[in-house]
Protein backbone atom coordinates (compact mmCIF):
# COMPACT_ATOMS: atom_id res chain seq x y z
CA UNK A 1 0.00 0.00 0.00
CA UNK A 2 1.66 3.40 -0.98
CA UNK A 3 1.27 6.05 0.58
CA UNK A 4 0.48 4.48 4.08
CA UNK A 5 -2.16 6.93 5.61
CA UNK A 6 -0.78 8.85 8.58
CA UNK A 7 -1.78 8.28 11.80
CA UNK A 8 -3.50 11.56 11.59
CA UNK A 9 -5.62 10.61 8.64
CA UNK A 10 -6.47 7.97 10.31
CA UNK A 11 -7.81 9.61 13.66
CA UNK A 12 -9.80 12.18 11.00
CA UNK A 13 -11.33 9.18 8.82
CA UNK A 14 -12.64 7.35 12.18
CA UNK A 15 -13.44 10.52 14.06
CA UNK A 16 -15.53 12.48 11.60
CA UNK A 17 -16.13 10.11 8.55
CA UNK A 18 -16.78 6.14 9.22
CA UNK A 19 -20.39 6.82 10.76
CA UNK A 20 -21.15 8.15 7.47
CA UNK A 21 -20.30 5.28 5.52
CA UNK A 22 -21.66 2.81 7.87
CA UNK A 23 -24.92 5.29 7.36
CA UNK A 24 -24.66 4.97 3.86
CA UNK A 25 -24.65 0.98 3.70
CA UNK A 26 -20.86 1.07 2.44
CA UNK A 27 -19.15 -0.65 5.75
CA UNK A 28 -19.61 -2.32 8.45
CA UNK A 29 -22.76 -3.91 8.13
CA UNK A 30 -23.41 -4.87 11.93
CA UNK A 31 -22.69 -1.11 12.91
CA UNK A 32 -25.25 -0.24 10.60
CA UNK A 33 -27.96 -2.87 11.42
CA UNK A 34 -27.71 -1.88 15.06
CA UNK A 35 -27.98 1.95 13.78
CA UNK A 36 -31.13 1.33 12.07
CA UNK A 37 -33.13 -0.40 14.76
CA UNK A 38 -36.39 -2.09 14.84
CA UNK A 39 -36.31 -6.05 14.18
CA UNK A 40 -33.65 -6.22 12.73
CA UNK A 41 -31.34 -5.08 15.45
CA UNK A 42 -32.99 -6.39 18.21
CA UNK A 43 -32.49 -9.67 16.53
CA UNK A 44 -28.30 -9.02 15.63
CA UNK A 45 -28.12 -8.32 19.47
CA UNK A 46 -30.19 -11.32 20.47
CA UNK A 47 -27.69 -13.44 18.15
CA UNK A 48 -24.31 -11.72 19.99
CA UNK A 49 -24.96 -11.85 23.40
CA UNK A 50 -25.79 -15.28 23.16
CA UNK A 51 -22.65 -16.00 20.92
CA UNK A 52 -19.97 -13.86 20.28
CA UNK A 53 -20.40 -11.35 23.44
CA UNK A 54 -21.07 -14.43 25.75
CA UNK A 55 -17.54 -16.01 25.04
CA UNK A 56 -15.84 -12.83 25.59
CA UNK A 57 -18.13 -12.42 29.26
CA UNK A 58 -17.26 -16.16 29.93
CA UNK A 59 -14.11 -15.81 29.71
CA UNK A 60 -13.71 -12.64 31.60
CA UNK A 61 -15.95 -13.59 34.50
CA UNK A 62 -13.37 -16.97 34.83
CA UNK A 63 -10.29 -15.84 34.64
CA UNK A 64 -10.17 -11.83 35.22
CA UNK A 65 -8.74 -10.71 38.33
CA UNK A 66 -11.51 -8.64 38.71
CA UNK A 67 -14.24 -6.69 37.15
CA UNK A 68 -12.91 -3.38 35.55
CA UNK A 69 -13.27 -3.68 31.82
CA UNK A 70 -12.47 -1.26 29.01
CA UNK A 71 -13.70 -1.76 25.05
CA UNK A 72 -11.66 0.01 22.71
CA UNK A 73 -13.63 0.84 19.30
CA UNK A 74 -16.93 0.03 21.43
CA UNK A 75 -19.48 1.41 18.40
CA UNK A 76 -22.35 1.66 19.74
CA UNK A 77 -21.55 0.12 22.99
CA UNK A 78 -23.47 -3.61 22.55
CA UNK A 79 -20.51 -5.10 24.36
CA UNK A 80 -20.16 -2.51 26.85
CA UNK A 81 -24.09 -2.76 27.89
CA UNK A 82 -24.12 -6.93 28.06
CA UNK A 83 -20.46 -6.72 30.23
CA UNK A 84 -22.73 -4.62 32.54
CA UNK A 85 -25.67 -6.77 32.23
CA UNK A 86 -23.45 -9.86 33.23
CA UNK A 87 -22.04 -7.88 36.62
CA UNK A 88 -18.68 -6.34 35.37
CA UNK A 89 -17.70 -3.08 35.50
CA UNK A 90 -17.09 -1.62 32.04
CA UNK A 91 -16.25 1.35 30.28
CA UNK A 92 -16.31 1.92 26.78
CA UNK A 93 -13.60 3.91 24.47
CA UNK A 94 -14.19 5.43 20.78
CA UNK A 95 -12.67 7.72 18.98
CA UNK A 96 -16.42 8.96 17.36
CA UNK A 97 -17.84 11.36 19.20
CA UNK A 98 -21.55 10.53 17.94
CA UNK A 99 -20.46 6.75 19.27
CA UNK A 100 -19.58 7.62 22.63
CA UNK A 101 -22.73 9.77 22.70
CA UNK A 102 -24.91 6.71 21.75
CA UNK A 103 -22.89 4.61 24.79
CA UNK A 104 -23.66 7.53 27.30
CA UNK A 105 -27.51 7.49 26.35
CA UNK A 106 -27.72 4.11 27.51
CA UNK A 107 -26.52 4.93 30.95
CA UNK A 108 -23.70 3.60 30.36
CA UNK A 109 -19.47 4.60 31.07
CA UNK A 110 -17.58 5.63 27.74
CA UNK A 111 -14.69 8.15 27.18
CA UNK A 112 -14.13 9.38 23.51
CA UNK A 113 -10.42 8.94 22.15
CA UNK A 114 -7.91 6.58 21.43
CA UNK A 115 -6.42 4.69 24.09
CA UNK A 116 -2.51 5.75 23.94
CA UNK A 117 -4.28 9.51 23.83
CA UNK A 118 -6.30 8.95 26.74
CA UNK A 119 -3.57 6.98 28.50
CA UNK A 120 -1.06 10.12 27.55
CA UNK A 121 -3.87 12.78 29.41
CA UNK A 122 -4.37 10.38 32.30
CA UNK A 123 -7.82 9.47 31.42
CA UNK A 124 -6.73 5.97 31.68
CA UNK A 125 -4.37 5.17 34.50
CA UNK A 126 -1.76 2.78 34.43
CA UNK A 127 -2.34 -0.76 35.96
CA UNK A 128 -5.99 0.25 36.46
CA UNK A 129 -7.97 -2.37 34.45
CA UNK A 130 -8.32 -6.15 34.60
CA UNK A 131 -9.06 -6.12 31.19
CA UNK A 132 -8.66 -4.27 27.96
CA UNK A 133 -10.68 -5.64 24.75
CA UNK A 134 -9.92 -4.63 20.91
CA UNK A 135 -12.77 -5.70 19.65
CA UNK A 136 -12.59 -5.17 15.44
CA UNK A 137 -10.59 -2.51 15.91
CA UNK A 138 -6.89 -3.33 16.38
CA UNK A 139 -6.52 -4.04 12.64
CA UNK A 140 -7.78 -0.39 11.74
CA UNK A 141 -5.65 1.21 13.83
CA UNK A 142 -2.07 2.70 12.94
CA UNK A 143 0.47 1.29 15.17
CA UNK A 144 -1.28 -2.19 16.46
CA UNK A 145 1.87 -3.13 18.50
CA UNK A 146 2.12 0.30 20.05
CA UNK A 147 -1.45 -0.06 21.18
CA UNK A 148 -1.55 -3.08 22.95
CA UNK A 149 1.92 -1.84 24.70
CA UNK A 150 -0.46 1.04 26.14
CA UNK A 151 -2.87 -1.51 26.78
CA UNK A 152 -0.05 -3.50 28.88
CA UNK A 153 0.60 -0.31 31.10
CA UNK A 154 -3.03 -0.23 31.46
CA UNK A 155 -3.33 -3.79 32.92
CA UNK A 156 -2.95 -4.69 36.42
CA UNK A 157 -0.60 -7.52 37.10
CA UNK A 158 -2.54 -10.84 35.67
CA UNK A 159 -4.86 -8.98 34.04
CA UNK A 160 -6.35 -10.20 30.18
CA UNK A 161 -5.58 -8.43 26.77
CA UNK A 162 -8.46 -9.56 24.07
CA UNK A 163 -8.22 -9.21 20.74
CA UNK A 164 -10.85 -9.78 18.45
CA UNK A 165 -10.25 -9.07 14.69
CA UNK A 166 -10.29 -10.15 11.22
CA UNK A 167 -8.07 -13.12 10.61
CA UNK A 168 -6.86 -11.90 6.72
CA UNK A 169 -5.26 -13.87 4.11
CA UNK A 170 -5.97 -17.06 5.91
CA UNK A 171 -6.02 -20.51 4.03
CA UNK A 172 -9.82 -20.06 2.94
CA UNK A 173 -10.09 -16.59 1.88
CA UNK A 174 -6.73 -17.74 -0.15
CA UNK A 175 -8.51 -20.78 -1.58
CA UNK A 176 -11.62 -19.00 -2.47
CA UNK A 177 -9.30 -16.07 -4.79
CA UNK A 178 -7.75 -19.11 -6.71
CA UNK A 179 -10.66 -20.88 -7.50
CA UNK A 180 -12.91 -18.39 -7.98
CA UNK A 181 -10.56 -16.05 -9.66
CA UNK A 182 -11.59 -12.80 -7.11
CA UNK A 183 -9.44 -10.12 -6.06
CA UNK A 184 -8.02 -9.70 -2.51
CA UNK A 185 -11.93 -8.27 -1.54
CA UNK A 186 -10.54 -7.99 2.43
CA UNK A 187 -7.62 -5.53 1.46
CA UNK A 188 -9.89 -1.90 1.90
CA UNK A 189 -7.50 0.84 2.48
CA UNK A 190 -7.56 3.87 3.26
CA UNK A 191 -9.36 3.16 6.60
CA UNK A 192 -8.21 -0.70 6.65
CA UNK A 193 -3.93 -0.56 6.81
CA UNK A 194 -2.92 -3.90 8.79
CA UNK A 195 -3.82 -7.43 8.01
CA UNK A 196 -3.96 -9.71 11.33
CA UNK A 197 -3.75 -13.44 11.79
CA UNK A 198 -3.63 -15.59 14.95
CA UNK A 199 0.40 -15.99 15.15
CA UNK A 200 1.10 -12.63 14.73
CA UNK A 201 -1.39 -11.64 17.30
CA UNK A 202 0.11 -13.73 19.84
CA UNK A 203 3.78 -12.67 18.56
CA UNK A 204 2.36 -9.14 19.51
CA UNK A 205 1.21 -10.14 22.81
CA UNK A 206 4.32 -11.68 24.35
CA UNK A 207 6.42 -8.59 22.85
CA UNK A 208 4.13 -6.62 25.09
CA UNK A 209 4.80 -9.25 28.56
CA UNK A 210 0.96 -10.77 27.72
CA UNK A 211 1.03 -14.56 27.81
CA UNK A 212 -1.37 -16.05 25.28
CA UNK A 213 -4.20 -18.50 26.52
CA UNK A 214 -7.03 -18.87 24.42
CA UNK A 215 -7.75 -18.21 20.55
CA UNK A 216 -10.78 -19.43 18.60
CA UNK A 217 -11.98 -18.73 15.07
CA UNK A 218 -15.77 -17.65 14.48
CA UNK A 219 -18.22 -19.08 11.31
CA UNK A 220 -15.44 -19.29 8.52
CA UNK A 221 -17.67 -17.34 5.98
CA UNK A 222 -14.89 -18.00 2.76
CA UNK A 223 -16.77 -21.50 3.28
CA UNK A 224 -19.67 -20.66 1.33
CA UNK A 225 -17.82 -18.97 -1.30
CA UNK A 226 -16.58 -22.34 -1.86
CA UNK A 227 -19.82 -23.81 -1.23
CA UNK A 228 -20.95 -21.89 -4.69
CA UNK A 229 -22.38 -18.85 -2.62
CA UNK A 230 -20.34 -16.06 -4.33
CA UNK A 231 -21.43 -13.35 -2.41
CA UNK A 232 -18.55 -11.10 -3.41
CA UNK A 233 -19.78 -11.20 -6.81
CA UNK A 234 -23.09 -11.30 -6.32
CA UNK A 235 -23.48 -9.09 -2.69
CA UNK A 236 -27.41 -9.35 -3.10
CA UNK A 237 -25.83 -13.21 -1.28
CA UNK A 238 -24.24 -11.69 1.65
CA UNK A 239 -27.64 -11.11 4.04
CA UNK A 240 -28.45 -14.79 3.21
CA UNK A 241 -24.97 -15.91 4.11
CA UNK A 242 -24.87 -14.10 7.32
CA UNK A 243 -28.50 -15.53 8.64
CA UNK A 244 -27.58 -18.78 7.72
CA UNK A 245 -24.41 -18.41 10.04
CA UNK A 246 -26.42 -16.36 12.81
CA UNK A 247 -28.46 -19.71 12.46
CA UNK A 248 -26.06 -22.09 13.01
CA UNK A 249 -24.47 -20.77 15.87
CA UNK A 250 -28.12 -20.73 17.65
CA UNK A 251 -28.94 -24.16 16.80
CA UNK A 252 -25.74 -25.68 18.55
CA UNK A 253 -25.10 -25.53 21.97
CA UNK A 254 -23.05 -23.20 23.33
CA UNK A 255 -20.15 -26.08 24.22
CA UNK A 256 -20.51 -27.94 20.39
CA UNK A 257 -19.79 -24.65 19.10
CA UNK A 258 -17.01 -23.77 21.05
CA UNK A 259 -15.24 -26.76 20.80
CA UNK A 260 -15.45 -26.27 17.33
CA UNK A 261 -14.31 -23.12 16.67
CA UNK A 262 -11.63 -23.87 19.23
CA UNK A 263 -10.77 -26.37 16.42
CA UNK A 264 -10.80 -23.99 13.90
CA UNK A 265 -8.34 -21.27 15.65
CA UNK A 266 -6.22 -24.17 16.52
CA UNK A 267 -5.76 -24.32 12.69
CA UNK A 268 -5.61 -21.11 11.62
CA UNK A 269 -9.92 -20.75 10.24
CA UNK A 270 -12.01 -18.28 10.98
CA UNK A 271 -13.29 -14.81 9.13
CA UNK A 272 -12.79 -13.45 12.66
CA UNK A 273 -10.30 -14.66 15.04
CA UNK A 274 -9.93 -14.28 19.20
CA UNK A 275 -7.44 -14.71 21.30
CA UNK A 276 -7.28 -13.78 24.67
CA UNK A 277 -3.65 -12.93 26.96
CA UNK A 278 -2.33 -12.53 30.62
CA UNK A 279 -0.26 -9.78 31.79
CA UNK A 280 2.60 -10.95 33.75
Amino acid sequence: MDPIPTREDLDLFYSEQYYNLVNEGKVAPDIGRSSRGGDEAANQERWLQETVHKDIIDILLESAPGKQVAEVGCGLGELVDHMKQAGLEPLGIDLAGDAVKAVKSKGLDALEGTIDGLFDSGALKPESLDAVIFNNVLEFTHDPLHNLKVASHILKPGGLLMVRSGNDFNPLQMAAVNSLDLEEWWVSPPGHINYLTFNAVEAMMRDVEVTPFHRHGEFPMELWLLLGFDYISNPSLGADCHNRRVAFERSVPTEVRRRLYQAFGASGFGRTMFIAGRRA
